[in-house]
């Protein structure tokens, strides 16, 4: 099943702001970055190689839900693939949404 990640707000511009404040100082948000393209979240990981997610947004009744839709992962990430996705997890969640895999 594909990450899937909820927050009340229906807004992509505002969710990504909220990730961004939620990312702050911390040592993830030097190699990590949270973008809009149209209607897509794009997360870039960018430490010894540059990997990419690709979310897509719905907007629902109780704010909006992205469904990540494409992974492009560095030779060089595999192995911590799983270490920096509980990390952005997290982030997303003190941002103010929940995430489902």
């Amino acid at each position: 099943m594909a990450m899937e990640v909820k927050f009340p707000e229906k807004d992509l511009g505002v969710i990504i702001g909220k990730i961004k404040d939620a990312l702050g100082g911390r040592e993830l948000g030097k190699m990590v970055s949270f973008d809009q393209a149209g209607n897509e979240m794009i997360v870039t990981i960018s430490k010894f190689g540059t990997s990419t997610l690709t979310f897509s947004t719905k907007q629902t009744a109780t704010g909006s839900e992205l469904t990540l839709d494409k992974e492009k992962i560095a030779l060089a990430h595999r192995a911590l693939k799983g270490e920096v996705t509980d990390k952005i997890v997290k982030v997303i969640q003190q941002a103010g949404g929940t995430v489902t895999a």
